[in-house]
Order: C-alpha cells, then structure tokens, then sequence
C-alpha cells in the first residue's frame, strides 16, 4: 500500500502515462490498429510528438520512482504539478497548441492533473515546513 500522495500520484502516472502514450504511438504509427478500433483515442486524438512526450514523462516518473523513493515522488508531483497547470492555464488563456497537438480538452485535463500533482505534494511539504519551525 502506498501511503505518501505524491509517491502515489507518481505511480499512477507513470503506469497511464506509458500505457495510454504506447496505445496512441501503435494507432499513429500503424495504420491497421487505428482502422480496427476507431474510437480508440477519438477525443484526445493526440500526434506523435505529444505521445513521445508523455512516454518519456512517465518514463521518467517511474525512474525518478524507482531511484529516487519518497524524495524523488515528492520532486516529481511538484515539479511535474507546476508544468501541468502552467500548461493548462496557458493553453487555456491562448489557445495555443505549443506545436503539440493540444485540443480544448487537454487544458483542463491539464489543469486537473497539475493540481493534482501539487495536493499531493502538499501534504509532504506542510510536514517538513512545520517540522523545521518545531525544531528551531
């Protein structure tokens, strides 16, 4: 069982983030698996360059997890938490698509995952602040 959020929300992740991003890379990159599911990735309907990405971001997410243990989980969901809702809040205000591909679901999608990203670091981070003004 996990227990720390942040270790938590870097699991899950990296286990969609690589499941969903080698489903839409098999669809982009051979014809005859989109034809036989169509509706397969019909809303996100995401290009090859945002599928690379989130491959290498969940990669990295279950790295950092296997190497770097509650510490890295924590920096990950922080870090990863800010970039998402910095991607959300700016997609969403400009409409921009940042050469990836990005339709109007994605940036609440964004938005959503990057706070979650940042609840479930906060508790860790609440803890460690309050610990240091206890000990000083």
């Amino acid at each position: 069982m996990i227990k720390q959020p942040a270790r938590l929300y870097t699991t899950l992740y990296g286990i969609f983030g690589v499941i969903q991003a080698t489903i839409s890379l098999a669809r982009s990159f051979y014809p005859p698996l989109d034809q036989a599911f169509p509706a397969l990735l019909v809303i996100p309907h995401m290009i090859p360059i945002h599928s690379t990405l989130h491959l290498v971001t969940a990669m990295l997410a279950l790295v950092i997890l296997y190497r770097g243990g509650e510490r890295g989980a924590l920096w990950f969901a922080f870090g990863f938490g800010l970039f998402y809702l910095s991607l959300g809040l700016a997609g969403m205000f400009s409409g921009y698509q940042f050469g990836l591909g990005l339709q109007p679901f994605d940036h609440p999608f964004h938005l959503f995952l990057g706070a979650l990203g940042l609840l479930a670091a906060a508790p860790t981070i609440y803890h460690s602040v309050t610990r240091r003004k206890i000990s000083l």
